[in-house]
């Protein structure tokens, strides 16, 4: 009776073993998340105040939403961890952005889209759960299958008097998108640690004042993308300068 007991004993503690062992080897992970502000030069971006550009023309902003997609993390030893199917609409009202989970370790730095791959951008936004960015939102942010999501949409009023000395009554609007006004926004050497103590946050600045360089709101007012293409190439292009770490 002795011995089977001992030899019970001995496979059970094997078993209990081989469990933590297992349990173990599974890497470790913490949150990481975005805390993205969206400014108007050193003013935290509204849908009440009154801004001026950087030519001190006065504007407000009605409505400000940019997708941000194709996450990818930068390991220290260069190998790229991907946050494969997350995609965030940004705006001015919201701040935090969840990535979810990803391995604790150090990360020489980070890069993503500002909008949306080929693929995503010509998806169907009823084949998404009301819940996800991808969805149908209201307002729209999307033109149809054929031409795909709006990357950006920046509109409101603005002053349009010669001098710049009246008051924003006057529409701009700004809607970017189409497959190749895409841009990478590249942090590869922004370097971060994940840790098992706590998530980590990330603070990105994103300025629209910046998105707005060499833009002449008085005559370069609007673009639907298609009808005013060299307008919104020189936005696409602002995005990346428009970025910065916290």
């Amino acid at each position: 009776m002795k011995k089977r007991i001992l030899i019970t004993l001995a496979v059970s503690t094997l078993f209990f073993t081989a469990c933590k062992k297992d349990k173990d080897s599974k890497p470790a992970e913490s949150e990481l998340s975005f805390h993205l502000h969206t400014l108007v030069g050193n003013t935290a971006a509204n849908y009440t105040d009154i801004f001026t550009d950087n030519t001190e023309r006065k504007f407000n902003i009605a409505d400000c939403r940019y997708y941000i997609s194709n996450i990818v993390l930068i390991k220290d030893d260069g190998t790229e961890f991907p946050l494969t199917d997350k995609a965030l609409l940004a705006s001015p009202s919201q701040k935090e952005y969840s990535l979810g989970n990803v391995p604790v370790g150090k990360y020489k730095g980070f890069r993503f889209l500002m909008g949306l791959d080929s693929v995503t951008n010509h998806d169907d936004p009823a084949g998404y759960a009301a819940s996800n960015p991808l969805s149908y939102q209201n307002p729209t942010i999307h033109w149809g299958w054929n031409n795909g999501y709006i990357f950006m949409e920046f509109v409101g009023k603005f002053d349009s008097t010669v001098a710049a000395t009246g008051n924003p009554v006057a529409d701009y609007f700004y809607h970017i998108g189409f497959d190749d006004l895409k841009r990478t926004i590249d942090f590869s050497n922004s370097p971060f640690e994940i840790t098992t103590d706590a998530g980590l946050e990330i603070g990105i600045l994103f300025d629209l004042k910046k998105v707005l360089n060499n833009v002449d709101l008085r005559t370069e007012f609007g673009t639907h993308t298609m009808d005013n293409m060299p307008l919104a190439v020189k936005i696409a292009n602002n995005w990346q300068g428009a970025y910065s770490i916290e």
